[in-house]
């Protein structure tokens, strides 16, 4: 019995608009069949008041199938008589010729495009009606023709034969319609799944929750209900992703997700990106959303999340708005949500935080939000810059020219930003790789340009490179396809990772370091002496040169201790083979002290100040410490 519902088509409704096309093209077929069933019978020399009749039935279908208050099957049935009625008045007009009675036959294919059951009876019934029960009882009455009425009985059962296979095909062309259709349904609902919902955690993803935070903006100012938002961000889930593995984070992911719901089924949850969380709250008004909130951060922060191998503490910070009309757009209620949240993170983390325009904390968030939107701008319009810093030998002996690659930012009205304003934004907002690719690529291209046929003589530029770049295979990738693309000597470079960033994690930084040594490149470690633990890192790390810390630096003229330390990294640089740069070189008298403590190079303003890599490259006189403040 299920396989032969299986097989039977359901009727399925089609769409209004499908509907409405082939509605059309029936009504339109019975109008053609009045018009010209009325002109043949006239050319036929049939008198037109008795054309007219023949026609009529067919007229009155066509004003019923039309009739809009009529429902749609019921105008399909009508539609149906008007055209099975067709058939009959073409079989009268060709005097009964057995052939005309197969336009019976065709119009039940004609009949399948409505897909409706109720339909197809009404055509089958009439025909069942007309060829099998009135036709052996009185032939005369479907056959005028004389070859139609001997034997009756066996032109009924030709006809059986007929109305069978139509039938069968029928039915079978509509079944295999419908699983067509069903297949191309799926596959719409399948997309419109994907293109609504994350794929990791099967939330909403955030364009669809923006189109619905749309929708409540629009029912707030209209009916004033309440809605409200809560976005949360997970504490610390780096470390769950840097210890375990990204496969151990997106399962913590995941498990983040089910508890968000199990808590509020009804609710409209959305993975924002990345560890972001959000949720639409209809019917709450801003204590209710606050409630929620705390709800929320406490099932989090009392489930336990994790695997067979680990179990992981989970924390959220939460912000929490109110959606209203006042709102421009669903992105400003999502961000202001977000803002709240980042302020949550900023206060301690694990709290609820509500927005606040007024909020300092917030305020930062937004200048935070605004300059990533500019360094992205920037990337985009290829408005950065590269700026140089000479590094100078203490001694005054200049073996070759030497200094590090600084960023700049010319923002749109020409002025030149510096890193301090836009650097702290690119880290929160993971911009900081897509700026260091674009440092290398922009400083490789220079470089090939300019010691393109003209010798190096021991010239050599820095780079400083932010944590998530060093130890990730595409950045290394990166290197190596500019390094093929522009051809530059790779002894030329130097690049600067910060000590905080090596010992974060120190093999993959000392098997960066390595790679990347093996193909000619240098390394310098930066704010050295800044760790606790800086000497024992140490000699883990192949690099070249020490970059003492700037504080140390500074304080040089004034504190014994910072004297000691400059004088204790240098000492250990040099036993280990290294040669040491001190930062922050601000005057002569800092100079000094940084030349009676041994150590190798200078950086400072004291120096020089930055300027333009280009004009650096082509100045033919290089500043030494005895020139002290060189103009860029």
């Amino acid at each position: 019995m299920g396989a032969v519902r299986a097989a039977v088509p359901r009727g399925r409704p089609l769409s209004p608009v499908e509907w409405r096309n082939r509605h059309r093209f029936i009504w339109w077929l019975i109008a053609l069949h009045a018009a010209g069933l009325f002109g043949y019978g006239l050319a036929r020399g049939i008198p037109p008041l008795h054309a007219a009749e023949h026609v009529t039935p067919l007229v009155l279908s066509l004003l019923g199938a039309g009739y809009p208050r009529l429902g749609r099957r019921l105008r399909s049935a009508v539609a149906t008589l008007g055209l099975v009625g067709s058939t009959a008045v073409v079989i009268h007009v060709a005097d009964g010729m057995p052939e005309a009675h197969l336009h019976f036959f065709v119009t039940l294919l004609v009949i399948m495009f409505y897909q409706d059951w109720l339909a197809y009876l009404v055509a089958a019934a009439v025909v069942v009606v007309e060829h099998i029960v009135i036709d052996p009882i009185a032939p005369h009455a479907i056959y005028t023709h004389p070859d139609g009425t001997q034997p009756p009985h066996a032109w009924a059962a030709l006809h059986l034969m007929f109305l069978g296979a139509a039938s069968a095909a029928v039915l079978v062309h509509w079944r295999v319609t419908e699983r067509a259709q069903d297949a191309r349904d799926r596959a719409v609902a399948e997309l419109e799944y994907r293109t609504s919902h994350d794929a990791l955690t099967g939330t909403l993803n955030r364009a669809e929750f923006e189109r619905r935070v749309a929708t409540a903006l629009v029912a707030t100012g209209r009916d004033r209900e309440p809605y409200a938002v809560c976005a949360a961000n997970l504490d610390r889930f780096r470390i769950v992703t840097e210890t375990c593995g990204q496969a151990a984070g997106d399962e913590l992911l995941r498990q983040v997700a089910a508890a968000l719901r199990e808590l509020d089924p009804h609710a409209d949850l959305a993975r924002l990106g990345g560890d972001r969380f959000a949720v639409l709250l209809p019917g709450h008004t801003l204590a209710d959303a606050v409630a929620y909130a705390e709800r929320l951060r406490c099932r989090l922060a009392q489930r336990g999340f994790g695997n067979a191998d680990r179990a992981f503490e989970v924390t959220a910070s939460i912000g929490v708005v109110p959606v209203t009309s006042l709102a421009l757009a669903p992105q400003e209620v999502i961000g202001a949500a977000e803002a709240a949240c980042y302020a949550a993170k900023d206060k301690g983390r694990n709290r609820v935080e509500v927005y606040e325009p007024d909020d300092a904390a917030l305020a930062r968030h937004r200048n935070a939000v605004e300059w990533a939107a500019r360094v992205m701008a920037a990337l985009r319009e290829d408005r950065l810059e590269l700026y140089f810093q000479p590094i100078v030998p203490v001694s005054g002996h200049a073996h070759g020219r030497f200094g590090e690659l600084l960023l700049r930012l010319r923002d749109t009205d020409g002025t030149m930003v510096a890193p301090g304003a836009f650097l702290p934004a690119a880290e929160r907002y993971d911009l900081l790789p897509a700026l260091d690719r674009w440092v290398v690529g922009a400083t490789f291209a220079a470089l090939a340009r300019h010691y393109a046929g003209r010798p190096a003589d021991g010239d050599r530029y820095s780079i400083n490179l932010s944590g998530p770049s060093v130890g990730d295979p595409r950045f290394l990738e990166y290197i190596r396809a500019q390094l093929a693309e522009t051809g530059v000597r790779p002894d030329l470079v130097c690049f600067e990772i910060t000590e905080t960033v090596a010992i974060t994690d120190l093999t993959a930084a000392a098997d960066f370091i390595s790679t990347l040594r093996g193909l000619g490149f240098h390394f310098a470690l930066d704010d050295f002496g800044a760790g606790l633990s800086s000497f024992a890192y140490l000699k883990c790390l192949p690099v070249d040169y020490l970059k003492i810390d700037g504080n140390f630096v500074r304080g040089i003229t004034r504190d014994p201790v910072d004297r000691l330390m400059v004088e204790s990294v240098n000492g250990i640089g040099h036993r280990l083979g290294l040669r040491t740069i001190a930062e922050f070189v601000e005057d002569d008298e800092i100079l000094g002290c940084v030349r009676a403590a041994g150590v190798d190079f200078a950086q400072g303003y004291g120096i020089a100040r930055p300027g333009p890599f280009q004009r650096w490259l082509e100045r033919s006189v290089w500043p030494c410490p005895t020139t002290a403040n060189a103009a860029g």
